[in-house]
């Protein structure tokens, strides 16, 4: 199931999507659109995903 659920999802979304946010890092990287934003944020400034 899961080699079929990421075969049509490009290879970069598929490593931010299984990734991790570090909290106590400056910045993190959005798992949705990958845009970098400060920890603090409690949604990525891109595309509004809530963290936390």
């Amino acid at each position: 199931m899961h080699e079929h659920w990421g075969s049509n999802i490009d290879p970069d979304a598929l490593a931010r999507a299984s990734g991790a946010i570090n909290l106590d890092a400056d910045e993190a990287t959005c798992p949705a659109c990958g845009a970098v934003f400060k920890t603090t944020a409690r949604r990525c400034p891109d595309c509004g995903l809530r963290f936390g």
